[in-house]
């Protein structure tokens, strides 16, 4: 069934993200997610909530962890055969449907029953990272078009989210109950449909790739799990500051993501982004305590915080669209680490609190992630500088030259396009080798787009006429006008290893051996 576009596919060669019932019942399952804290809370009106809540939250976050470790395991070793791996998810979708219902029931009996409460958390929480990585397989897509994926995702399920936490209880339970059975059929659907093998690695060089992409995202995917289950705040006294800053990050992203489409977001968002989140939050809570600043500065904690889930959600979808990783081991490990920090979260505020007032804890997590992310571009700013320039020799291009500050103004117009970053082959970030005239660039836009359309044909043309994949195909493109390994691996979400190994088959394919040959064979197509 076609959907329409969220946004429209310029000049810049980005394909739009068309809109599916798919994606809709991906909010259906978010927003029944009684893993989130805010969630749950739509239920505190419910008898038996004080009495079996907490615990049935706490049984849900350790069998999601101890199932994710499984999930992963397996992953490591030989994929599932496809009937195999449907009959998983249907097990796993039957029993997190029981275990969801079972805990609304509950919430609403005539007296508590903690041990039922505990059972029902189990089976909920061991088939949610099956169900997760499922939803990953089904819903991936690259990481520019995840990033508007999941704006969508989260600004319509904190909506969502908001309207059931206003209804009434004898309406609440049956809506919830319908989204959650329109959430949880798809992914026994989905797991019908066979993947082409990946060929197998060591579990630890598959973990050292998978760490090295995602790092970053899952640890504020992470942080996020963390804090909403600390504590949750009102804004305003109006909504829950969860799904209002849902919807804020949400728009932030949709504009980020219109507006400098053009650049390799990833990088874009930590480097500029999150520290702006960051100075929003601290510079607002800096007002005195009753003033509307200091309410606001609540909300923005939260869209920092989900900023940091969003990118975290985006990358695990790119990652498992680029078929580098398993989507079982990519989504096991991210289930895991979130499902770990929510639960970390959980005991601080029920079972070791410090103190009635946690937002001073929240402020110090904030100023923890953002010297963690400082230091992340202090490293990859030292490296930049001081680093050799191996992967020039190593690709057989001259080292980079970059143009004065002044022309490089004068090329961009409104932007210092060249970054101070030499080629290097361990680079942590974008680097970039001199820019060709009619190669605009996600970086650069030194030609018009008439220019870049006639460069990515010359290079659809050698792609066809040379037999490359279509990730070769899309280095390529990006080999074409001028960007390094690193520099890639950034953009589509790839081990800077992976992106090597795509260059080499290039060369070999198109049988040359240095960058130059590359561009004056684009130029005679």
């Amino acid at each position: 069934m076609e959907g329409f576009a969220l946004r429209d596919a310029g000049d810049d060669g980005h394909a739009a993200l068309a809109l599916r019932p798919i994606h809709l019942a991906l909010v259906a399952f978010v927003a029944t997610l009684l893993a989130h804290a805010p969630t749950i809370g739509a239920f505190a009106e419910a008898p038996q909530f004080e009495a079996i809540a907490d615990t049935f939250l706490f049984a849900l976050l350790l069998a999601a962890v101890t199932s994710s470790v499984v999930v992963l395991l397996r992953g490591l070793q030989r994929p599932r055969k496809v009937f195999a791996r449907a009959r998983v998810t249907a097990i796993a979708a039957a029993a997190y449907l029981l275990g969801t219902m079972g805990a609304v029931g509950l919430l609403f009996a005539p007296m508590p029953l903690p041990a039922a409460a505990v059972g029902a958390g189990l089976l909920a929480g061991a088939a949610l990272p099956p169900l997760v990585a499922e939803w990953a397989r089904a819903v991936a897509v690259p990481i520019d078009q995840a990033l508007v994926l999941c704006a969508f995702v989260v600004l319509t399920a904190s909506f969502v989210g908001w309207i059931l936490a206003l209804l009434p209880p004898s309406a609440l339970v049956p809506v919830f109950c319908l989204l959650l059975v329109a959430g949880v059929v798809v992914p026994p659907v989905a797991a019908r449909m066979g993947d082409p093998a990946l060929p197998l690695a060591r579990p630890a060089d598959t973990m050292r790739r998978l760490v090295s992409v995602t790092w970053l995202p899952l640890l504020g995917f992470a942080v996020y799990a963390f804090m909403t289950d600390v504590m949750a705040h009102s804004a305003f006294g109006v909504v829950q500051a969860s799904f209002l800053g849902g919807a804020v990050a949400a728009l932030v992203m949709f504009g980020v993501c219109f507006l400098w489409g053009r650049t390799p977001l990833l990088p874009w968002s930590y480097r500029i982004l999150v520290p702006l989140m960051a100075a929003a939050f601290v510079v607002l809570g800096a007002f005195p305590a009753g003033t509307f600043p200091r309410d606001a500065s609540v909300v923005a904690l939260y869209v920092f915080y989900i900023v940091l889930a969003l990118l975290g959600c985006a990358v695990l979808l790119a990652v498992v669209r680029n078929r580098e990783l398993p989507a079982n081991v990519a989504s096991g490990f991210a289930c895991g680490v979130a499902a770990a920090a929510a639960l970390l979260g959980q005991i601080l505020s029920q079972v070791l609190t410090v103190t009635d007032d946690f937002a001073p804890w929240l402020a110090v997590l904030t100023g923890a992630f953002v010297a963690v992310l400082l230091v992340f571009l202090g490293r990859t700013s030292w490296n930049e500088l001081v680093a050799p320039r191996e992967s020039a020799v190593a690709e057989g291009v001259a080292p980079a030259v970059h143009p004065a500050a002044g022309d490089a103004r004068t090329a961009s117009g409104d932007r210092a396009a060249y970054e101070d970053a030499p080629a290097i082959a361990g680079a942590s970030d974008e680097c970039v080798l001199p820019a060709r005239a009619d190669a605009p660039g996600d970086a650069f836009q030194l030609a018009e787009p008439s220019m870049q359309n006639t460069l990515e044909a010359r290079c659809a043309k050698v792609t066809e006429a040379r037999g490359l994949s279509p990730r070769e195909a899309e280095v390529l493109v990006y080999l074409a006008r001028g960007f390094t390994p690193a520099y890639i691996a950034k953009s589509l979400v790839l081990s800077v290893s992976t992106v090597r190994t795509h260059v080499r088959n290039i060369y070999r394919k198109l049988g040359i051996n240095k960058r130059e040959e590359l561009l004056h064979l684009i130029d005679e197509e």
